[in-house]
């Protein structure tokens, strides 16, 4: 009796550390998706098993979660013929809530966005489905925005100050304040980044153990800028240095130094302001505009002595020795996955064929903002090494959205921004709905970017874009050198 106690005991103890134990603290959709995502067989049985029980309900919510897991599982064909099914059986559900929203985003004119949110807001009323209040706040912000860009700041006001979801209220106010005062309306701007900034603030410390505390805290030190630029513009000059030391005492990038110079020179405090714009200069990532008025600066400060160019040479040295040191502490060596895929005018490309070259992938997507604007820095980088055959450049386009001709959008952006890239698509398995070789490379973001050695070896991997274009340049050249002289 003693020895079948103990077994059981050791039983229960091995059954609340498995996947299968659900504890208090986990939701049914994270407890799913663990199961879900399990190697082992048994798991995947027992939430198969659960998502087909969530079919009896006559609830939307449970038929979605379903759905999402199967497509989880890469059960597409199951996901589909759910998603078909719950449009029919919820007309004025959720999901059709989700696709109808998008009326508002595409019409054109503020009036016409308003008209589109109040019909969307009759037909999905906010009471009918709780837990899902930012979908009405986005809505709600893009007829802000719109209204802002069309001057009408009554409206604008109006319809920023109906965010509820409390971490993303600055991001809703700000988003108003921004294209307000971009047409001249800092009056009505600069209370709208008041409240965003202290919202931000609450969050980075009274509120920090909250939901969204910590993405509602990130834009502290941008609309602590935008309120000193706004004060400068006023001239001022004093309230904005108050505010600018708030941002900067967050940390410094281009726009928070950038301000901070302004407001310098503009209190005839020029040793300080060149002081702060050789700070970032010397990160390598200033921008020309950031660039000029250092120079203006440092000749208006040292008239006849080093000239500007030979400054700039030593410190441009001393950057590149700094990103090569970076880059050594940063090089791997990893096989890389193999694939095959065609380019946009239908020409097979594999990843054998590219041994014996460095080759520089790029992963992106149409959708992917910061994967554009990174664009030009890449078009610099493919120019800079185009007279060389050892290196290839290749653009991958991954996870597109909707149901339109993605291989023909990604030509046509691509053509019509003149770039001179080769574009191979990445295009979702019809089968399990995945996109195979952004998977089999790990990436759960993008824009990413894997620099390959001859041998195929994957060498550097970086995520997103951020600094100026001269500086990603430097970054992937240093890169490219490394890895061709390895």
């Amino acid at each position: 009796m003693k020895k079948q106690i103990i077994v059981g005991v050791v039983i229960a103890a091995l059954s609340q550390s498995s996947l299968q134990a659900q504890d208090d603290k986990d939701t049914t959709r994270q407890y799913y998706y663990r199961l879900a995502t399990s190697k082992d067989a048994a798991d995947r049985a027992l939430v198969t098993g659960k998502l087909y029980e969530g079919l009896k309900s006559n609830k939307e919510k449970d038929w979605v979660l379903s759905m999402n897991m199967f497509s989880v599982m890469k059960k597409k064909a199951t996901a589909d013929s759910l998603l078909t099914v719950i449009k029919n059986r919820f007309p004025n559900g959720e999901i059709w809530r989700n696709e109808d929203v998008q009326a508002i985003y595409n019409a054109g004119t503020a009036a016409e966005k308003e008209a589109a949110y109040n019909k969307w807001l009759q037909q999905y009323p906010m009471k009918k489905f709780e837990g899902s209040r930012i979908i009405y706040d986005y809505a709600a912000n893009s007829v802000a925005s719109a209204f802002a860009e069309e001057k009408n700041v009554k409206k604008a006001l109006y319809y920023s100050n109906l965010c509820q979801t409390q971490a993303w209220k600055g991001e809703a106010w700000a988003g108003a304040a921004s294209r307000l005062e971009k047409n001249g309306f800092t009056a009505e701007a600069l209370p709208l980044f008041k409240k965003a900034m202290n919202n931000a603030w609450a969050f980075k410390t009274i509120r920090s153990k909250e939901e969204g505390a910590q993405f509602a805290a990130l834009g502290y030190r941008g609309y602590c800028t935008s309120i000193a630029r706004i004060f400068l513009k006023q001239k001022m000059n004093d309230s904005a240095l108050t505010y600018i030391q708030k941002a900067y005492a967050e940390g410094m990038n281009g726009s928070v130094n950038y301000t901070y110079t302004e407001i310098l020179q503009a209190l005839g405090r020029d040793k300080e302001a060149f002081e702060k714009a050789d700070e970032f200069v010397q990160t390598g990532e200033a921008e020309k505009q950031f660039k000029d008025m250092h120079k203006a600066l440092y000749e208006k400060l040292n008239a006849g002595g080093k000239p500007y160019a030979e400054y700039m040479k030593e410190m441009e040295a001393a950057i590149t020795k700094k990103v090569i040191d970076n880059l050594k502490n940063t090089i791997i060596s990893k096989p890389s996955p193999a694939w095959v895929l065609k380019d946009v005018n239908g020409n097979t490309v594999n990843s054998e064929s590219l041994k014996g070259k460095v080759v520089v992938l790029d992963f992106w997507a149409t959708w992917c903002g910061p994967c554009k604007r990174s664009f030009p820095a890449m078009q610099m980088a493919v120019n800079k090494f185009k007279d060389n055959p050892d290196v290839q450049f290749l653009f991958i386009h991954t996870w597109e959205k909707g149901e339109g001709d993605a291989t023909a959008a990604a030509k046509k952006y691509i053509d019509d921004n003149k770039y001179p890239f080769r574009v191979l698509m990445d295009l979702k398995d019809p089968e399990t709905g995945s996109n195979n070789v952004v998977e089999s490379f790990g990436i759960s973001g993008i824009p990413t970017k894997f620099i390959l050695d001859k041998n195929g070896n994957i060498r550097f991997r970086v995520t997103g874009f951020t600094g100026s274009n001269e500086a990603a340049v430097e970054e992937i050249s240093a890169m490219i050198d490394m890895v061709e002289k390895s």
